[in-house]
């Protein structure tokens, strides 16, 4: 089952950004920027800034049956922006609401809708193009150690599609887990640690993040012999965080529909009926479904001044598979 990652999520929406890599006297001229006179309103006022970060690490545990999946992807982005609404720097930025904040217990959704923008109350209208800003900020070298393992997540330059956007962005994706991260027949890590070296100035220090990894759901699924209900089961874990299922159809190898994404409580069982999910958008015609399930943890993060607890945040999410063979 190879669920779209944050990674690949970005071609679902237009390529965002350039590289921040110019002073900020030559921001105008690689980037597009306009003067700077761009960042005060009609009145010669500065436009208040805002900031945004996330760190979502995904890891899909080692088994015995093989995925499509990738086993570690980090994806990170530190944001700066100004003269825009955070809606619209989510979308930019890949930064997309979390499931499990969008979703409520009991919930499912076409996983496509869960990826598009959503529409805050009172939002402010974007100011004009000349004077919008958005700078992913170039935070330095970043790392995560796992287990015994450290990898260094490599940053890129992102497209200057848009004149009012600078910056660089944080992207890693593996098929395979290094290997003294998670050795099979020794206990799973408990923690990660993700180390960012930051900018080299007072503005944006270096600082270090110790996140906890959620233990694996392993699913059980029985279906009923009337295909009209799903019983998942599985072992809590004692959190009492919510986790996310993921729900596909196939026909042989070939998806039959689209997928769903459902929030459940982390209570051990969960019986599904069939009937709710086809009105929620699940094609069941296929003789198979695909069933993924995640636990996330979070944790919010301070980096200076500039990102807070308020606005930048780590994610650890684990990964795990399941597949009912329809009687």
């Amino acid at each position: 089952m190879r669920w779209p990652s944050p990674v690949a999520r970005r071609c679902r929406v237009p390529l965002l950004a350039l590289a921040l890599a110019c002073p900020a006297a030559l921001l105008g001229a690689c980037s597009g920027v306009v003067d700077e006179s761009s960042g005060s309103n009609s009145l010669g006022e500065p436009l208040p800034v805002h900031h945004l970060a996330r760190i979502h690490i995904i890891l899909q545990p080692p088994g015995d049956a093989p995925s499509d999946d990738p086993a570690l992807e980090v994806v990170a982005r530190f944001v700066q922006y100004r003269g825009l609404d955070e809606a619209s720097v989510r979308v930019r930025a890949d930064l997309p609401p979390l499931a499990i904040d969008r979703l409520r217990p009991g919930q499912c959704m076409a996983s496509e809708q869960l990826w598009l923008p959503v529409e805050e109350p009172g939002a402010r209208e974007a100011a004009p193009v000349s004077r919008r800003e958005l700078v992913l900020v170039d935070a330095g070298n970043l790392a995560v150690q796992i287990g015994e393992a450290s990898v260094e997540v490599p940053l890129s330059l992102v497209p200057d599609l848009l004149p009012y956007m600078s910056g660089v962005e944080y992207d890693y994706v593996s098929e395979t887990l290094p290997p003294r991260a998670w050795p099979r027949g020794e206990p799973s890590p408990s923690a990660l640690t993700i180390t960012v070296d930051g900018a080299g100035d007072d503005e944006l220090t270096g600082f270090r993040v110790r996140a906890a990894i959620p233990e694996a759901v392993v699913l059980q699924a029985t279906p009923s012999t009337d295909r009209g209900s799903l019983l998942l089961e599985w072992r809590p874990d004692g959190r009492g965080a919510p986790l996310l299922v993921r729900l596909s159809s196939f026909i042989g190898s070939e998806p039959a529909g689209d997928e769903l994404t459902c929030l459940l409580r982390d209570a051990g069982s969960h019986r599904f009926d069939l009937d709710d999910l086809r009105s929620a958008g699940l094609d069941l015609s296929g003789d198979t479904l695909h069933l993924g399930a995640s636990r996330l943890a979070r944790v919010r993060f301070d980096a200076a001044d500039l990102f807070t607890r308020d606005n930048a945040e780590a994610v650890v999410e684990v990964r795990s598979e399941a597949l009912v063979v329809w009687p």
